[in-house]
């Protein structure tokens, strides 16, 4: 990447970075309220980009900026960024100032990796330490690297909203418009885009509500749900919507969904999102309320959690979860604690129904542990994700081979886990 950027960038990515550790927001808000502050010099698809990169590689770039200026300050990462991916006046400038040539920090970062693997992993991946050391007890060191570096990569899906567009029709008005994606052989409403140029949320397809962007591991979800026509489903984390809206699509709009979330705004825009992909609306009942406290009269036979996480799995997609993690590891309790209190509310009162549980996260806290401890308070009774071929839940938890997960270097899509359990009266 070669981009003219200098001290406004420095500055510009020093406060991105500031912003998502000091207010706890995705790389995306914390980009925003940048923007208000600072006079972009480039187009802004240019700063995003390569702040994007700056905060995906924040330890490695620590670890560089420390070897070359001595210093591993905000303002050092982004700059050490400069040194590595630009060939601006500014950073040639910046090397004639640097401490050792970049081979022979690379080479010290080998170093480490002799002495303690897992330090080099966690370093060279911008993942804390904490999720290296966690993950290497289920994995070997060499599927865990492709593992790490596949989170790194960003994978972009897309959905034909059958809804509103014939897939046929779908993929010709895409050629059309010169986007390159690969059709799954699997799921054929499902596209893997690569290598475009223009932004894909400028397409009229997309405006329109013909094009939807949603990870594989997303719709996985949902096909493990086997949402059917006449269904009554409760989708108890349901804003913004993506996971509804499937629902509608692959039953037609033959089933009813009963949507709950805690946000008044996410609820509003929910609604709106519904409208646009043609959802019939007199079939999805809208309620704000706490799913752990959540109270409902009988009638529903399927169940959707999609917990709130840390959405560690979504790594590729908000490269500014690492950060967030990595200054904030006991978040990773308290997503725990709200998934349990969430799944047991859910579990007792609905015994009859089938309960489809997954969260966007790498972790095992947000997984097989939470299941594990729900499935001995209760008894329920776990049954394995059929679709998709998902691979086990991690190797040193009993209950591996009765959940899924969506592994990214298999599975080409972000981190998820799936579990299906269903509690006997």
């Amino acid at each position: 990447m070669s981009v003219s950027l200098g001290d406004d960038f420095v500055d510009f990515a020093s406060e991105v970075m500031y912003i998502i550790e000091d207010r706890m927001v995705s790389m995306d808000k914390a980009f925003h309220y940048a923007r208000l502050r600072h006079r972009l010099k480039a187009p802004p698809r240019v700063y995003y980009n390569a702040v994007s990169d700056v905060v995906r590689n924040y330890a490695y770039l620590s670890f560089i900026a420390k070897q070359l200026l001595g210093s591993n300050s905000r303002k050092a990462i982004a700059k050490a960024w400069l040194l590595l991916k630009s060939n601006s006046h500014y950073s040639r400038r910046l090397m004639k100032r640097i401490r050792v040539r970049v081979e022979d920090a690379e080479a010290r970062l080998m170093e480490v990796k002799d002495k303690d693997p897992l330090a080099y992993l966690s370093i060279r991946y911008s993942f804390p330490r904490f999720i290296i050391e966690e993950l290497s007890r289920g994995m070997g060191l060499s599927e865990l690297e492709d593992y790490l570096s596949s989170l790194n990569r960003r994978v972009t899906w897309l959905r034909v909203n059958t809804l509103k567009v014939d897939l046929d029709k779908a993929i010709r008005l895409l050629e059309n418009e010169g986007v390159n994606f690969t059709q799954s052989k699997h799921y054929p409403f499902m596209l893997l885009a690569s290598d475009n140029e223009k932004p894909l949320g400028h397409l009229r397809l997309f405006k329109q509500g013909l094009i939807i962007p949603q990870d594989l591991a997303s719709v996985l979800v949902v096909l493990n749900l086997s949402p059917e026509p006449g269904d009554v489903i409760l989708d108890a984390c349901a804003a913004p919507g993506m996971k509804t809206s499937l629902i509608m699509q692959l039953t037609e709009n033959k089933a009813s969904v009963v949507a709950v979330d805690l946000s008044v705004g996410r609820l509003s825009k929910m609604r709106m999102l519904m409208r646009r992909m043609g959802v019939d609306e007199s079939r999805i009942h809208l309620i704000r309320s706490d799913s752990s406290r959540l109270k409902l009269a009988k009638g529903i036979n399927k169940v959707l959690i999609d917990a709130p996480c840390t959405s560690s799995g979504a790594a590729s997609k908000d490269p500014g979860i690492k950060l967030i993690l990595e200054h904030k590891p006991s978040l990773v309790k308290h997503q725990s604690m709200t998934q349990e209190s969430i799944l047991l509310n859910l579990i007792k009162q609905f015994k009859d129904s089938q309960v489809t549980y997954a969260t966007c996260s790498i972790l095992p806290e947000e997984g097989e542990e939470v299941v594990s401890r729900v499935s001995e308070l209760t008894d329920a009774k776990l049954s394995r994700p059929n679709v998709g071929d998902l691979s086990n839940g991690y190797v040193n938890y009993r209950i591996a081979p009765l959940v899924g997960r969506v592994m990214p270097h298999i599975h080409n899509a972000e981190g998820f886990f799936i579990a299906k359990l269903n509690a006997s009266p």
